[in-house]
């Protein structure tokens, strides 16, 4: 029951050798939480295997194992399952009592592997932070894209649509730029792991950074839809990605945990180009390799350090890119911030050292200008790929200026919160004034913001491209699919809509709901018939799409009654089941 620290794990195995002269492994375990074991054929098990009679040639502690244990074997108990906020997914405690198994059949790797499960789970949830996760998050994101946006073209308040509200707009143009920005990191994230690589690190940032987003966005998409959002029932696109997206942001290392000790606790020693070969050499005692790193690491601060100060001087334009462009600025303020970080984060680990571990406000920060530095990157990516489109070009604005602002904040609060022996005031005063001088980005403009937020309520190929893979369905009575049909519909009865407001201001029609004049119109000529059919048909489906779900008394009690019994079958006692 170790969490996320592997360290602390409890489950235990110990090599012996049985009455047939073959070797075996006794484990014995208490797991909160197992994904699917409840329903699982086979168990995925880490443990601390022990070799008392050194029976592996190994020693007698051998360290982290993982093993494949069959869920039928004697000793294994399992049967309950937890409910994770009502998502009927499988998560469950699972307990083993003196499991025998067959050392060569059980551990993953035979008598070879024991000992290497600790590389062996980082290289396996490089698949979970890497791949399922990430894509459930930019999922979410597209699918609340589509959503929120169909929504605020079709919704109107004081006669307008309510995308075209400037606080609407500000939540639309954050899910349009997350979408682009999220779609361009998996793809980049993914196009690493096919090739064989591994990155612990990079998928800890996109396990962490992903989720984070899908969060954001799912919240601005419960805001813009309001009533829509909160009444549950058939017709409610959101409240489900509401509720479960919690479960996301803390399985595979909670987002907490992920950003302050992981991110930047791994890559701060496993990327950098000498403090792992200075460490390998203090622990094997070799005095002349450690010395070839440690001046080789101080030329590299010292290079970083006067490089920091020509960038940030000259904002980034002394970086040279293989770019042209937007890109190329863009490519050249990462470079500015990939400077300042280096320097930094070579500071941090020389004047802290072992402290930096607990200093996690300030490891934090690191792991989101890092983080940044790999989305934005990202972006970049999947723009010169696309062939630099022009028409995606205000999201790559938009997400790169988000990226930097982001770098930026970090950036600010490790200024002011580093404590350097004999220039902290320096830091705090001077350097931290000069950064908010000198800043990286300020963020989005509301004019980019603006094109962003018209472009993905517009129908069209660009629309599709944004939020590619969202099931829509082929049934215009339900789901998305009658969304998205009246969205299609009131874009064009736009036109027409402003020809019945002209006509209202002329004094030819009534000052009414232009639902309510669609007759009208047509009989003074301003609509043709067909036109006026257009209109109402466009109506009637907007007045549908925003319709919520209601229920009788009865109805309301029964699902409430369901709960309850839900409830009560977990076997909890009465007087907390008075409570629910």
């Amino acid at each position: 029951m170790a969490g996320s620290d592997a360290g602390g794990l409890e489950s235990t195995g110990i090599v012996f050798t049985g009455d047939d002269g073959e070797l075996y492994v006794r484990l014995n375990w208490t797991k909160r939480y197992i994904t699917l074991a409840a329903i699982s054929t086979v168990l995925g098990l880490a443990f601390k295997l022990k070799d008392p009679e050194n029976l592996l040639g190994k020693g007698e502690d051998l360290g982290i194992t993982c093993a494949l244990v069959p869920s039928d074997t004697p000793g294994v108990v399992l049967g309950r399952r937890h409910d994770p906020l009502g998502i009927p997914f499988y998560n469950c405690p699972t307990e083993g009592h003196d499991v025998v198994l067959k050392l060569e059949d059980a551990i993953i790797g035979g008598a070879d592997g024991a000992g290497r499960g600790w590389r062996m789970l980082m290289e396996s949830l490089a698949a979970g932070r890497g791949i399922s996760l990430p894509a459930t998050g930019s999922g979410s994101v597209k699918a609340t894209g589509r959503i929120a946006s169909s929504h605020a073209k079709v919704r109107k308040q004081f006669g307008l649509s309510i995308g075209k509200f400037e606080g609407i707009e500000e939540p639309l143009a954050r899910i349009g730029g997350y979408s682009y920005l999220l779609e361009a990191a998996r793809r980049y994230t993914n196009g690493g792991l096919d090739k064989g690589a591994k990155p612990a690190v990079v998928t800890a940032i996109a396990k962490y950074t992903f989720t984070e987003l899908a969060r954001k966005a799912i919240n601005d998409g419960m805001d813009i839809l309001g009533g829509n959002a909160i009444s549950r029932g058939p017709r409610n696109l959101l409240a489900h990605a509401y509720v479960n997206i919690p479960v996301s942001i803390t399985v595979e290392g909670a987002n907490i945990l992920t950003r302050t000790l992981m991110v930047f606790g791994q890559g701060a020693i496993r990327c950098h180009p000498y403090t792992l070969n200075e460490i390998l050499a203090l622990e094997s005692g070799d005095v002349k390799a450690f010395d070839a790193n440690f001046w080789k690491h101080i030329r590299h601060v010292v290079r970083n350090l006067f490089r920091a100060l020509g960038l940030s001087v000259t904002r980034g334009r002394l970086a040279s890119v293989p770019a042209s462009g937007i890109s190329a600025r863009y490519m050249r303020k990462i470079s500015w911030a990939s400077a300042s970080f280096a320097f930094l984060a070579d500071l941090a680990m020389g004047t802290l050292g072992g402290n930096l571990k607990r200093k996690e406000k300030l490891t934090g920060r690191f792991a989101d200008i890092f983080s940044w530095m790999y989305l934005g990157s990202a972006v970049i990516k999947r723009y010169e790929e696309e062939g630099r489109r022009q028409e995606d070009r205000i999201f790559v604005e938009w997400a790169m200026e988000y990226a930097l602002a982001n770098m930026q904040e970090a950036f600010d609060g490790l200024y002011k919160n580093m404590s350097v022996p004999g220039l902290t005031w320096l830091f705090r005063g001077p350097i931290a004034l000069w950064s908010r001088m000198n800043a990286l980005s300020h963020g989005p403009s509301d004019k980019v913001g603006h094109k962003v937020a018209v472009a993905i309520q517009t129908p069209g190929e660009q629309r599709d491209r944004l939020f590619p893979g969202v099931f829509v369905g082929s049934d215009e009575t339900e789901g998305l699919a009658r969304l998205e049909r009246a969205f299609r519909l009131a874009h064009d009865a736009e036109p027409l809509e402003r020809k019945v407001k002209a006509a209202i201001r002329s004094g030819d029609l009534p000052k009414q709901p232009i639902d309510k004049l669609v007759n009208a119109a047509v009989d003074k000529g301003v609509l043709s018939a067909e036109e006026g059919k257009v209109l109402a048909v466009a109506s009637a489906a907007a007045a549908d799409a925003i319709e919520v779900d209601a229920f009788t008394l009865d109805q309301y009690r029964q699902t409430a009654t369901t709960i309850v019994a839900t409830v009560a079958d977990v076997d909890i006692g009465t007087e907390q089941l008075a409570t629910v």
